[in-house]
């Protein structure tokens, strides 16, 4: 090395390891904004590396045990890998897989209507049009009877719902029957005419008990329970002969013993309601 000549020469150790400092020093320049950038031709000392992050470690599908995640193989088991760098994915969906098995079953939602049957009315079904009478013209508001004319619409046009007259003319007329045949006859003659929906007096001032369900005169069995059960229970449990009187304030004239056999009494003039012979056993 050629030193230069200051008039002495100075060889010591310490002074050659300052010189070769001076080398690696950063060299500044005023116009650099980052004046510890290091000089260009200095070697770079500081290493530039950032910390990644750490990579889960790949495991064996079978044995789950740690492979590279270039090996094709696992050292311990022999086990071939898919594909390299598989190993963490299949141990994650294996994980993944026994997380799901123990986790408690979901509750199952509840239940939905169940659709309309074919065939069946929709649940919201607009109601009926009105009906009007066929006797007066007039919108019935009752389903029943014709609350202006009497007209029993569930028959035909004609057949109105007997008076208040003619009904306590005929609890008058049955009591005098009942007298004057002692009972006895009048029984039998109930028992022969039950079938056409009519009691003695009925048939004498042509009135007709009608069954509302069947939308005909009143069948044997339906007279009977009328007229010996229905009418018996209510004689145990009514206040006076209130019983009698309330067709004056029912829409349809009917007794009570009437809305335990759903019943109605109506005029049949020309007996047009008569069942036929074969009908009177009818046990209805």
């Amino acid at each position: 090395m050629r030193l230069r000549q200051t008039g002495h020469t100075d060889t010591s150790p310490a002074l050659t390891q300052s010189r070769a400092a001076s080398l690696l020093r950063p060299t500044l320049n005023n116009n650099d904004p980052n004046p510890l950038r290091l000089s260009s031709t200095a070697p770079e000392l500081l290493s530039r590396n950032e910390e990644r992050p750490m990579q889960e470690q790949a495991r064996c599908p079978n044995c789950d045990a740690p492979v590279m995640p270039a090996d094709a193989f696992c050292s311990e088991c022999g086990h071939r890998q898919s594909e390299p760098g598989l190993g963490t994915a299949t141990a994650m969906s294996t994980s993944s897989r026994q997380i799901l098995a123990t986790a408690p079953p979901e509750s199952p939602p509840p239940p939905s209507d169940p659709p309309p049957a074919s065939g069946s009315p929709p649940t919201h079904q607009r109601l009926p049009a009105p009906m009007n009478c066929p006797t007066c013209g007039q919108v019935a508001a009752g389903d029943v009877s014709c609350q202006f004319c009497g007209q029993a619409l569930i028959l035909p046009p004609g057949i109105l719902l007997s008076t208040v007259g003619r009904r306590f003319g005929g609890y008058l007329l049955e009591f005098v029957l009942v007298i004057c045949t002692l009972g006895l006859g009048w029984l039998i003659w109930a028992f022969m005419i039950f079938g056409g929906g009519q009691t003695p007096a009925k048939q004498v001032l042509h009135m007709r008990v009608i069954s509302i369900q069947q939308a005909r005169a009143a069948g044997w069995w339906r007279m009977f329970f009328r007229e010996f059960i229905a009418k018996t229970l209510i004689a145990f449990v009514s206040v006076f002969l209130i019983p009698y009187f309330w067709l004056l304030w029912d829409r349809n004239r009917q007794e009570l013993w009437d809305k335990m056999a759903t019943t109605l009494v109506v005029s049949d003039p020309t007996d047009q309601l008569r069942p036929h012979s074969r009908e009177y056993t009818d046990s209805s």
